[in-house]
């Protein structure tokens, strides 16, 4: 017999009982790239912030009325949210068990999705309507 624990399974037996990846790369590859461009983007929010405080109300529509820096924040709202919903689906995943986890991850997703659309909206309010 072996010393080590398991010693006389093969590499594949104890890699199956390690789960299954399915989408694990895709997710992933999505939470780099959503990282990387939540910092592009933030940083871009934030100097827009900053030219944006002293302003008034109307000042801000007026800016916010160009198409790019609508699209912008639009953009860092989105990258934003998917970045969110991936990185609580995986808290989830990881630590919740039985049922609970359906439930969670059915809320992840409709909150997620509600706190998305509505940022979209305010944005879009001010920056268009």
């Amino acid at each position: 017999m072996s010393s080590k624990p398991g010693g006389l399974r093969t590499p594949l037996t104890r890699v199956r009982f390690l789960g299954s990846a399915q989408k694990g790369t895709g997710e992933a590859w999505m939470v780099q790239v959503t990282g990387i461009a939540n910092v592009l983007l933030g940083l871009i929010f934030v100097l827009l912030m900053l030219r944006l405080v002293h302003m008034d109300y109307n000042g801000v529509r007026a800016t916010l009325g160009h198409p790019i820096p609508a699209i912008l924040l639009l953009a860092f709202i989105l990258s934003g949210i998917v970045h969110m919903e991936i990185g609580m689906r995986s808290i989830i995943v990881d630590y919740v068990s039985g049922p609970a986890r359906q439930w969670a991850l059915i809320a992840n997703v409709l909150v997620s999705g509600l706190l998305g659309l509505a940022c979209m909206y305010a944005t879009l309010r001010i920056s268009f309507i």
